[in-house]
């Protein structure tokens, strides 16, 4: 079973837990997820099973879209509904017009600090780990792209509630970003509610339930290989040979060159079709030669380490 599937995670569950309750359901080895959803979270968790794994890294590419319910005067020590309140503080005088005010400091190319409860490493353990023990380590902010950011509801009090609407690059927090909003506005903040809406092109809508998967037919739910990588790559339906060559590791020098527009936001590969029109491998261009990155065959002939050693 090699394809894609649009998970809908209830809230409640870890990512690690619907990724084991997929590979039980379906009964499939190899499942993984193109971005971890936090456990109060819900909403759509992109899932690739077999083979599919190895589209893991264009996946990431894709641009996510969440709606947070951000309550303005309030900071807990996770940023969200799981953590325990920490600081509280009359926020009564703000008002939608100053917050979306504020917004512009937060959209494009931004900074963020990772928060402690967070998966990211620190000599070899996990920042949450460290949290759980009450330890703080210095994190280093990392650079992510906020790619719209609006204000969709605004409820006045003395915790005023904003419901946001959040398109973002991977590896944005956006619990982070709501606290960082607060801390702008001089209140504080913190995520009350979290939902992923959408990874790419892959919608809510769309995403089905565990519950739905267990009673009924999975192959319904299953994202062709072939359809996903058209949605991410540019398409290129070479010569048979050029195939044959592919799985023997060796590169081509085409003429004509492959009439595909490459992204210039992104590394150049392009995603190879067979005759039938079903992806055979994802290649990569350097110079006037295409080369095979992966071959989705029986054998890998040709896998260099890292997308970066492959450009050099």
């Amino acid at each position: 079973m090699d394809a894609l599937l649009n998970l809908y995670k209830p809230a409640g569950m870890t990512s690690r837990e619907a990724v084991d309750a997929v590979r039980r359901l379906l009964k499939v080895r190899r499942v993984g997820h193109t971005g971890t959803l936090d456990p109060g979270a819900e909403g759509v968790l992109l899932l690739c099973l077999g083979k599919a794994t190895r589209l893991n890294e264009f996946l990431q590419w894709l641009p996510k879209t969440y709606r947070a319910t951000m309550v303005l005067g309030v900071q807990t020590s996770t940023q969200d509904m799981d953590g325990e309140v920490v600081a509280t503080a009359d926020a009564g005088h703000v008002t939608r017009e100053q917050l979306e005010a504020v917004l512009p400091r937060f959209t494009g190319e931004i900074e963020q600090v990772p928060p402690m409860y967070s998966a990211v490493h620190y000599e070899g353990r996990r920042l949450y780990e460290l949290a759980r023990e009450g330890k703080v380590v210095p994190r280093e902010a990392r650079k992510v792209q906020v790619y719209r950011l609006q204000v969709l509801r605004f409820e006045p009090g003395e915790h005023p509630e904003a419901e946001l609407e959040v398109e973002c690059s991977t590896g944005t927090y956006i619990r982070t970003l709501c606290a960082d909003i607060g801390a702008a506005l001089g209140v504080g903040a913190y995520a009350k509610t979290l939902k992923r809406t959408a990874i790419g092109p892959f919608r809510v809508e769309e995403a089905v339930t565990l519950q739905q998967l267990e009673t009924g037919d999975a192959t319904d739910h299953l994202i062709p290989m072939t359809q996903a990588a058209k949605e991410l790559l540019p398409v290129w339906s070479p010569h048979p040979r050029v195939l044959r060559l592919f799985r023997l590791g060796r590169f081509v020098k085409p003429k004509p060159f492959p009439p595909v527009p490459l992204p210039e936001d992104k590394p150049p590969y392009i995603a190879v079709l067979d005759p039938a029109g079903e992806l055979f491998a994802i290649a990569t261009i350097r110079r006037d030669e295409v080369w095979p990155y992966k071959v989705f065959g029986e054998r890998v002939l040709y896998h260099p380490r890292s997308i970066e050693e492959d450009l050099e």
